[in-house]
């Protein structure tokens, strides 16, 4: 259960040097798996973890502020200003307790996705965690009529395992994962947990519900419970417009939401593509 008491508030002393959380509620958690969803190709892996956050009504519990997002906030229609973050929430399951870390945007620079990542895992181990799930898509010419293959990559051949039997695939060569969907699973070897990544076949060129779908279903599958995607097509049409409305406040000389360099635009002319 999570306790409604402030235990950390923002910004220490060391200011924005460096990134910050701020912890809103203490979680008694029982070796909590770690879900991650940021955006990325199709943006299959922020598009679930928002949906299941939601869906289960989890438990906002800490919040990372970061020099390496954007300088910029957002203006809401309600009237609120809301700077760029990652958020972690907290949701005991039937069979597993569960954090959630979703965020608006992925650090702009290599050193940045580097020094979030590795804060966030310091905050997850603080509350007991063990184990590391991030998500990304797996670019493919599109397919019809047929649901998209899950691949499973780990540090761990015993967590690599526990997927597999629930019907992950072994990419046929070997590729980069860009971004920091291969960044949590790699680095969680170091905080002595264990990391995977779920990488799910999406065309790539727009906000993929299908692919988003195919984790929500897996993710069932792994914490015992059967998670409702009914609305994801729904939730994928205002993310769309969600990106529309960020892009117009970018300044040209930054990244827009959902753009992606251009190493990791697909190659139309080959059957695999970089994964973000």
């Amino acid at each position: 259960m999570a306790s409604s008491k402030r235990v950390f508030t923002m910004p220490t002393a060391e200011g924005f040097s460096r990134s910050q959380v701020s912890v809103h509620r203490q979680v008694d958690a029982k070796n909590p798996l770690l879900i991650v969803g940021l955006p990325g190709i199709g943006f299959v892996s922020k598009l679930a973890v928002d949906h299941l956050v939601k869906q289960v009504k989890a438990q906002r519990i800490a919040t990372i502020y970061s020099p390496y997002f954007p300088n910029q906030v957002i203006a809401l229609k309600s009237g609120k200003l809301r700077m760029f973050s990652m958020r972690f929430y907290y949701k005991k399951l039937k069979k597993r307790d569960v954090i959630f870390l979703k965020g608006d945007i992925q650090p702009l620079s290599i050193d940045g996705q580097y020094e979030v990542c590795s804060r966030a895992l310091e905050y997850f181990g603080s509350v007991g965690g063990t184990q590391v799930v991030s998500m990304a898509g797996f670019a493919v010419a599109p397919k019809q009529g047929k649901a998209p293959t899950i691949y499973c990559t780990s540090t761990s051949k015993k967590f690599h395992a526990s997927f597999k039997k629930l019907g992950t695939k072994n990419v046929d060569k070997a590729v980069p994962i860009v971004g920091m969907a291969g960044l949590f699973p790699g680095l969680a070897k170091a905080y002595g947990m264990k990391g995977a990544c779920l990488l799910v076949e999406t065309p790539g060129s727009v906000i993929d519900s299908r692919g988003a779908t195919a984790l929500v279903k897996l993710l069932g599958s792994a914490t015992g419970e059967k998670f409702d995607t009914a609305n994801l097509e729904v939730r994928a049409k205002k993310a769309e417009e969600m990106i529309r409305k960020l892009n117009e406040q970018a300044s040209p000389e930054e990244p827009k939401a959902g753009e992606l360099p251009a190493e990791d635009i697909i190659k139309r002319n080959e059957s695999l593509s970089y994964i973000r």
